[in-house]
């Protein structure tokens, strides 16, 4: 088994998110901490965020530190563990709400696309976009 950042490099589905992880200085934590549950939206996911977005987001490290960190959860929930819980913390303190249904299982309303990527340091569920934390806005207005 591989930690987290091992993990999605072997993927090759999540290069954005390793790159905003690096840029929010959040690449030692996932690779030698733990136990962590990721939420990880995949590159295709990031494709539909506007190029513009994108790069002021890749200017300000301190934004993605804080968006980067709510896709992080301390512990070790797996999808089983998901689906019976209405609600986790993510490791800015926020609240991330889970719903579960014959569908499947969404973190905030976005898909969980992949599941259950068993690290040495935690698990990754991939998930069909971005979230947003609620102290963001991540959409100019």
């Amino acid at each position: 088994m591989k930690s987290i950042i091992e993990t999605l490099e072997d993927s090759g589905s999540f290069t954005v998110f390793l790159e905003f992880v690096r840029i929010a200085g959040m690449e030692p934590m996932l690779r030698e901490r733990g136990p962590f549950t990721v939420f990880v939206p995949t590159d295709e996911a990031f494709a539909r965020v506007p190029k513009e977005r994108m790069d002021e987001l890749r200017q300000d490290p301190d934004k993605l530190l804080l968006i980067m960190s709510y896709h992080v959860v301390p512990g070790q929930f797996t999808s089983e563990d998901l689906k019976s819980l209405a609600a986790v913390r993510s490791s800015i303190g926020t609240e991330i709400v889970l719903r579960s249904s014959d569908r499947g299982i969404t973190v905030n309303s976005v898909p969980i696309v992949e599941s259950d990527a068993f690290c040495t340091n935690g698990i990754c569920h991939a998930i069909a976009s971005a979230l947003v934390p609620p102290v963001v806005e991540i959409v100019p207005s």
